[in-house]
């Protein structure tokens, strides 16, 4: 027998991880922050003593010392986003782009990719300097704003698959270009490039009248009125229009939004401005108020889409089968192709990790699949050769496994959980009170107004009564509705970003005023969708011998099933493991009972209790595995679902906020239930053995236009479009993303309340806007009606109430006022 070698001892879990050593340039924005991106500790971590705000905080913090990329912390922002949780990627998208991209003369490929979580100009920087290092890297350019990459890469020199790997260590994923700026993005932005060219140049002109220009003074002056009228017109067609035909729609479908006082106002000022102009002269029009208020508002709906836009191109592009890529095997090649060329008959290559695209049935060898994706079953399933495996599973095993298709792709019931073209969220209706209201209110009290102070003032001649009218006008513009709103959208925005939540929805915002019931997925969402060792089974870990607690070791970082990658967190702690190299007989991983290795004569078993000689008596709701050594029983561990650490407290202080809580799984109803207690939701609102059709019933039923759906498999992707409002963890794939209206990162759940609560205080430092605004216009319309503010006076007062407003809107919505935990 050749002498035992101990390899390096596995890295130690995040939880259980000696500190690093401090460094300056990571330190915390506070005690209490994650010593990677800046984002508060959860309470349960730090009760534990952790610096970090999740695992994978923990994982990469270690990964860029490790690898002396210190630096990043020099150039990232003084909050970040948490690192997005990865499934491996299988590369079948990279083989399929190398063999249809044609390399130069220099044999090198020049490639157009999308790359996932760039966030900042750290980010930027780490992408770099680990291209820079990589062999074969010639030339990388990456475009933040847009999540694009533009590599050139020689193949002779390295692989690309190990640089497109090493980025996904750090929480980036890279894949094919199918980004592209938004249309509407790109739109606004000329429109508001013409209405400011239009205010600047209409300002200029307006100031010749302000300083006299008179009809004496000759061609001039009509000359400059008439480029005032064509500037003015200008822009209410490039940037006005956008208010017009908002509001227009509105109408149609009987809903008062922001858009309507906007467009009121705009179409209001600019006829009073024609008639001032045609009736007394260029001095009686205004113009440039008029274009400087429109570009203003264009200013605050550019913001808004840039938010959303930037939160969008965060992830891939796509609804989830566009991007689709299998292995395909043909007359002995396997080859990657879009899943869409998927036929009946044709054998499928499913590597460990990856998509099964189509129902087929299983060639060969046992394989062990996980449903968690399509039904939210939490434990994987062993099939043996000749089983049915449904689309939508993923290969859970260490093996890549062979599949005949039943089917051919365009029949997959991947179809019918992922619609080509998923709804849009910016769609839904939001609850139309609160606008409706505001917008009524307001629209018609200007209406009334304008016409009672040209009434009043008509004995005093038309030109006198038309000027008191556009001083209402002007003096009442939307400021608080067009300008202070969308700044107040901007900065709720950012604050979520700071905590890792991300909108996609310009209208999601206004819909969570109304979520009454809060809807959440088990497997996945609540949980992490592994498993936990039970605060016995630790007591039984620990009363192991060295001996014992190293074979376990060495069988159990062999396999890739739960209980085995659970164990190895457990073991990973202690420096002493290591994985033995022995030319003893090699550890046997026997589908769906366990695992055996011979050592020295000495055969040790772990795996179910009958495989290892015990009965099992249990609940389903409980995992057990039997440790023993010939025959005889060494330990017994139980396993329950790893909740995510901070479920329970923030399920309780939902409630708390008076929101009904559901629990809606396709796990079995007794896991369910089992899950539903120990997160305090009561048992009769938990539901398990759901399958798509029927949680999606489910939300139906429940949904009276308040419920938020929150979940991350693609079994919960038709119950999303049931939901008033939806939120995901997911990211890795851009399927349930494009069909929710927020994404987050990070361990916990926090950010299902932190949305809401925000939301709320939204409208709350809106509505305040509002009573501002009421107030000052109530005032000004006093001046007015006495005839004591002219126009211009009024032209004057619109900006300086404006930038009150926004000031006081940017202080009550500062980073300092918004700090929470």
């Amino acid at each position: 027998m050749t002498p035992e070698f101990a390899a390096p001892p596995p890295r130690p879990s995040p939880d259980r991880r000696e500190r690093p050593p401090e460094r300056a340039a990571c330190a915390p924005t506070a005690p209490e922050d994650c010593r990677h991106c800046g984002l508060p500790v959860p309470r349960e971590r730090r009760v534990r003593g952790d610096d970090f705000c999740c695992e994978g905080c923990a994982r990469v913090f270690e990964l860029i010392h490790d690898t002396g990329l210190e630096r990043f912390y020099d150039l990232r922002s003084r909050r970040t986003a948490p690192p997005h949780d990865l499934r491996p990627d299988n590369f079948a998208w990279l083989d399929r782009l190398r063999d249809e991209t044609v390399p130069a003369e220099d044999g090198t490929l020049r490639l157009a990719l999308d790359v996932q979580g760039v966030h900042c100009a750290a980010c930027v920087w780490l992408l770099q300097e680990l291209f820079r290092r990589a062999p074969g890297g010639v030339l990388l350019h990456i475009n933040p704003s847009l999540g694009q990459a533009d590599i050139l890469w020689n193949p002779a020199e390295g692989d690309l698959r190990d640089y497109v790997r090493e980025a996904e260590r750090f929480g980036y994923r890279l894949g094919p270009r199918r980004k592209t700026p938004s249309p509407e993005s790109r739109g606004l932005l000329v429109r508001l490039a013409v209405c400011a060219a239009a205010a600047i140049n209409a300002m200029i002109f307006s100031l010749c009248f302000y300083f006299g220009l008179a009809p004496r003074d000759g061609i001039l002056h009509p000359f400059f009125g008439w480029l005032n009228f064509g500037l003015g017109t200008v822009a209410v067609v490039a940037g006005g229009w956008i208010f017009i035909r908002g509001a227009w729609r509105g109408i149609r479908r009987g809903v008062v939004h922001l858009d309507l006082p906007v467009a009121t106002g705009v179409v209001l000022a600019w006829a009073g401005s024609v008639q001032g102009h045609l009736t007394i002269g260029p001095e009686a029009a205004y113009f440039d108020s008029l274009t400087v208020f429109i570009a203003l508002m264009v200013l605050g709906r550019w913001i808004q889409e840039r938010l959303l836009e930037r939160n969008r191109r965060t992830l891939f592009a796509g609804d989830g089968l566009s991007g689709l890529t299998t292995r395909r095997v043909r007359d002995g090649r396997v080859s990657a192709v879009p899943a869409s060329d998927v036929d009946e008959g044709d054998e499928i290559w499913v590597v460990p990790g990856d998509l099964v695209a189509v129902d087929g049935i299983l060639l060969e060898r046992p394989a062990s699949i996980s449903l968690d994706w399509i039904s939210g079953e939490s434990r994987p399933r062993t099939l043996e050769p000749g089983a049915r495996v449904p689309a939508g599973s993923f290969n859970a095993g260490d093996s890549a496994m062979r599949l005949t298709a039943l089917e051919p792709f365009r029949r997959s019931s991947l179809h019918d959980l992922l619609p080509a073209e998923p709804e849009s969220r910016d769609g839904r209706r939001p609850s139309p009170r609160w606008w409706h209201r505001v917008g009524t209110v307001w629209v018609a009290g200007v209406l009334l107004l304008a016409a009672a102070g040209f009434l009043a003032w008509l004995p005093h001649g038309p030109p006198r009564a038309l000027a008191v009218t556009v001083s209402i006008l002007v003096v009442t513009c939307p400021c608080a509705l067009g300008l202070a709103t969308p700044l107040a959208h901007d900065l709720v925005h950012a604050a979520l970003r700071r905590r890792g939540v991300f909108l996609r929805s310009r209208t999601f915002l206004d819909r969570a005023l109304g979520v009454r019931k809060v809807l959440f997925d088990k497997t996945g969402t609540l949980t992490h969708g592994r498993l936990a060792l039970a605060e016995r089974s630790r007591q039984a870990l620990a009363a192991l011998t060295d001996e014992e607690r190293r074979v376990l070791f060495d069988l159990t970082i062999r396999s890739n099933h739960p209980v085995s990658r659970c164990l190895v967190r457990e073991l990973g702690g202690s420096a002493a493991l290591g994985v033995r190299l022995v030319d003893d007989e090699p550890v046997r991983e026997i589908p769906g009972r366990g695992l055996e290795w011979s050592l020295r004569g000495t055969r040790w078993r772990l795996g179910s209790p009958e495989f290892a000689g015990e009965p099992e008596d249990l609940s389903d709701s409980v995992t057990r595995a039997a440790f023993a050594r010939e025959g005889e029983l060494v330990a017994l561990f139980d396993f329950e679902e790893d909740l995510r650490e901070d479920a329970a407290r923030e399920v309780a202080a939902l409630a708390d906020d008076g929101l009904e809580i559901h629990l809606l799984s396709g796990d079995t109803e007794e896991r369910a239930k089992a899950a539903a207690r120990a997160l305090g939701i009561p048992v009769e609102r938990a539901r398990g053995g759901l399958h798509p059709a029927a949680k999606a019933d489910r939300v139906r039923r429940l949904d009276r236009g308040d419920t938020l759906m929150v979940g991350d498999g693609l079994n919960d992707a038709p119950s999303f479009a049931a939901a008033a409002c939806a939120g995901t963890p997911a990211v890795d794939h851009p399927a349930l993303p494009a069909r929710a209206d927020f994404y987050f990162l990070g361990e916990g759940i926090a950010a299902v309340r932190s949305s809401l609560r925000l939301a709320r205080r939204l409208r709350t430092v809106v509505r305040d806007n509002l009573v501002f605004a009421a107030a000052y216009n109530a005032i000004a319309l006093g001046l007015c009606f006495a005839g004591l503010v002219r126009p211009v006076v009024a032209a004057v007062l619109m900006p300086i109430s404006s930038a009150l407003l926004v000031t006081w809107t940017a202080s009550r919505l500062s980073e300092r006022r918004l700090r929470w935990r």
